[in-house]
């Protein structure tokens, strides 16, 4: 069946790319409906995707009786986002507009919940009525109860809750003091341990656990809004490395009588709080990480008898990469995966009380992600590298043998998402020669499976595939590359640029579409380079040993592994090694420094964005867990600081930095702007007043591109 959703646009390119064409979002055949779920009743599929000629998008229902799909509710013209709001979507680098979060009732199906700015929005689905929830304006995060008719969420830091039968608010907690919160979570919990959320309500829905946040401490931070007529300072509070962290608090508060217990967690006044979960009876279960990150403690602790029990710990000698899933047998059986095993690999782990650990599946693979468990709980449904490491594929997965069925084909990169009943799952497959498919498949009958969005192949779009290479780094490592060749060569050799990120949590090679649609790339291949990106030792999805090569010293490893692509290039294709050219954004930006100023006697000209210039200056939470402080591991420090080996400069750099950019502040450009000139050093610099760490807007990304491409052009193809 060749059938397609409604309201989805295929885009085409012209035959060159152009500056135009990199600064468009989305890129081609990244067009792709997002955020699907299936209704609580398992009677639709949902998802978010333009409808007519706005880029905003909408929110859309498949029934899955009749296959036929609709528009549940369009964007709406409402107040712009708050600071707060903006900054959330920072976190979660959140670039689209319009619909971009729903949520059905657990109990009453017909019931989501549409927040769209600071407004939130009721829809029923069978009587199409729209309800606007005046009295919880300006909400932060909300969540809608089973019964449909209740919200939970923050305002001025206070945890609410919101009735529409009453159509009143109630204070559910409040902070002891001025300038602290309840139901949020700090800084660091959502940019480095992807958790968004600050408050967990239970499946009975009669108590929601709580984060109490106390920052007041850590001293503030200041960004100067220059654009604006009447200059503005936003102010943060910023946990440097070797700082004071924000303190938390763990309430759990029911939501009938508002009376509120407090969790013991003064064992981790100065870790942090990585995750929270209610098994099926109604117990909270707390994964707590020491600040050093060696040593996580799970513990469960009941509400009703306030009894705590210590569930399970961890311990790495270098860190722990801390994993969201969990998933409950019941009561007391809890699956999740670790990669605290003897192989180094994430596995899934089942565990017991009184019982040792039993590890599930096991090998030189990384199991991904926990998809679904299986209304029989006897089997699950996960994501795993076992196939490559360059690819993801869905297995079931047999919980008592550990045997592993792979139920996808196609080579490539799939996600899925299961319906409640593991009926239905949808499949997005994207790799190299086309971009993400997306396939409704039932499990239950043997029926081809129901193609939802189509496809567009690169040959459509004048887009060349890269090669997938295999390059070994100085101590025989195989890393993994990809090559993009030029497509016409006026000389004998031809220059490089070097495409880098290069730091921990991040993959870049696979065989998916976001590989061949990288414009960019694509556009100085077009225009005579070869574009080389390599996926270094401390990259993720490798094991622990390949991430772990970089454990206390930055700045080392990753960079001797892309001069080793370099090199491996060299040997291998006709191409120029006096003219290398080096780019990259946020670690990527730091990588771009410490290539020219490191080894400028093999790269000569870099595009530096939003770099990071010393780890001093960053986050708690990500540097100290990789690099320690600046007193355990002072060495590693200075020779990790850019801002040290400046004297080394040689070739032409150029830095891109937003004035705004909260995450990794301009202070780090500025300090290596004033580093250089002392050091009587030319650089050239775009600064984007309005921009923070991830760049937006058209204007913005066509300067990127523009400055980007010119200043490869102009230094390496003379």
């Amino acid at each position: 069946m060749n059938w397609r959703l409604e309201g989805v646009e295929t885009m085409q390119t012209d035959k060159k790319v152009t500056w135009e064409q990199i600064a468009t979002v989305p890129a081609p055949g990244l067009n792709v409906p997002i955020h699907w779920k299936f209704t609580p009743d398992n009677q639709h599929l949902t998802y978010l995707a333009p409808s007519g000629e706005n880029p905003a998008l909408s929110l859309w229902a498949l029934d899955l009786s009749t296959m036929a799909s609709r528009v549940l509710a369009g964007p709406k013209s409402t107040p712009g986002h708050s600071l707060e709001e903006e900054l959330r979507r920072e976190r979660q680098r959140m670039p689209w507009e319009g619909i971009t979060h729903y949520q059905f009732a657990h109990s009453k199906a017909h019931r989501v919940l549409i927040p769209q700015g600071s407004q939130l929005w009721l829809l029923d689905i069978d009587s199409m009525e729209q309800f606007f929830l005046a009295p919880a304006e300006g909400a932060e995060d909300p969540y809608l109860l089973g019964d449909g008719e209740r919200v939970v969420f923050v305002r001025n830091g206070q945890l609410c809750l919101f009735d529409s039968v009453s159509d009143t608010v109630r204070v559910l907690a409040e902070p002891r003091e001025a300038g602290m919160t309840c139901g949020l979570a700090e800084y660091v919990a959502q940019e480095e341990f992807d958790r968004p959320h600050g408050y967990f309500v239970s499946p009975n829905e009669e108590w929601i656990a709580f984060e109490e946040v106390d920052d007041r401490h850590i001293p503030i931070y200041p960004i100067v809004h220059w654009d604006e007529e009447a200059t503005r300072i936003e102010t943060h509070r910023y946990p440097f490395v070797g700082h004071a962290n924000a303190l938390f608090r763990l309430g759990v508060v029911e939501i009938a009588s508002g009376a509120t217990e407090w969790v013991d967690v003064r064992g981790f006044a100065d870790g942090y709080l990585v995750d929270v979960h209610w098994s099926p009876d109604n117990r909270l279960v707390v994964s707590l990480l020491t600040r050093d990150q060696k040593t996580l403690t799970v513990f469960a602790y009941n509400p009703q008898t306030h009894q705590q029990t210590i569930l399970w710990t961890e311990h790495a000698d270098d860190w722990i990469n801390v994993t969201h899933d969990m998933w409950f047998l019941d009561s007391r059986t809890i699956v999740t995966t670790s990669e605290q095993n003897s192989d180094g690999f994430r596995h899934v782990v089942l565990r017991e009380p009184g019982r040792p650990e039993r590890w599930v599946t096991s090998g030189a693979f990384m199991v991904t992600r926990i998809v679904a468990l299986a209304p029989s709980q006897d089997y699950l449904f996960v994501e795993a590298t076992k196939e490559s490491p360059l690819e993801r594929h869905l297995y079931r997965v047999e919980l008592s043998t550990g045997l592993m069925e792979r139920l996808t084909e196609e080579t490539g990169v799939h996600f899925t998402v299961f319906s409640k009943d593991c009926r239905w799952y949808v499949d997005q497959i994207s790799n190299l020669s086309h971009s993400p498919a997306v396939r409704l498949v039932q499990r239950s009958h043997e029926v081809a499976p129901i193609v939802l969005h189509q496809p567009i192949d690169a040959r459509d779009v004048a887009l060349s595939e890269p090669e997938l290479v295999e390059i070994p780094a100085h101590d025989g490592t195989i890393l993994y590359g990809a090559v993009y060749h030029p497509q016409q060569m006026t000389e004998e050799k031809a220059p490089v640029v070097v495409a880098v990120y290069g730091g921990p949590h991040a993959q870049m090679v696979t065989r998916d579409w976001r590989l061949t649609v990288d414009l960019q790339a694509q556009y100085l291949a077009q225009h005579g380079f070869f574009v080389l990106k390599v996926d270094n030792r401390g990259s993720a999805n490798r094991g622990k040993a390949f991430e772990t090569a970089i454990n206390r010293r930055f700045g080392t490893i990753e960079l001797d592994d892309q001069i080793a692509g370099v090199q491996w290039l060299g040997d291998h294709y006709p191409v120029d090694l006096r003219r290398v050219g080096i780019y990259g954004w946020s670690y990527g930006g730091y990588m771009t420094l410490s290539a020219l100023l490191k080894a400028p006697d093999v790269f000569s000209v870099g595009v530096a964005g939003a770099p990071v210039a010393d780890f001093r200056w960053y986050d708690t939470a990500y540097t100290e867990r990789y690099m320690g402080t600046d007193e355990t591991n002072h060495e590693g420090y200075e020779y990790a600081s850019t801002l040290n080996f400046v004297h080394n400069l040689q070739g032409q750099l150029l830095i891109i930095h937003g004035f705004i950019d909260e995450n990794v502040h301009f202070r780090h450009t500025a300090q290596m702007i004033q580093a250089l000139t002392a050091a009587h050093k030319d650089i050239a610099l775009l600064a984007l007043p309005k921009t923070r760490h991830m760049p937006r807007g058209y204007d913005v990304l066509y300067m990127i591109a523009k400055a980007r491409s010119e200043f490869f052009e102009k230094h390496l193809m003379g």
